[in-house]
């Protein structure tokens, strides 16, 4: 094993053992023993995916406004908002550590 993968394996270790990380694999597994709600998330989260990476063609923030009111209820359900706060404070964590190694780096 090479000094970089040693220190991934480690900073893989220190995500998994995070509270952002627990937090969100609680959540995670909450989610996933209702496989109907799971499911349910699942495309909830890819049509949000989708949405956000469209092209306004001046009509998507009508498809915006729908989605979200075609997705309140289940929006607003404990264990899905708990999962997705979760899955956005892990994708942030993430994302600050690429940044990180990034400008750690000097990477143009």
């Amino acid at each position: 094993m090479t000094e970089v993968d040693n220190e991934i394996f480690q900073l893989i270790e220190a995500v998994k053992h995070s509270k952002t990380y627990i937090n969100y694999d609680r959540a995670r597994v909450t989610l996933k023993s209702d496989p109907e709600l799971m499911e349910r998330v699942n495309k909830y989260r890819e049509e949000n995916f989708k949405l956000q990476n469209s092209v306004d063609d001046g009509t998507l923030h009508d498809r915006i406004d729908k989605f979200y009111n075609d997705n309140m209820e289940l929006s607003e359900e404990p264990r899905v908002r708990a999962f997705l706060n979760a899955e956005l404070a892990l994708c942030r964590m993430l994302q600050a550590i690429s940044e990180g190694v990034v400008e750690g780096i000097n990477f143009e």
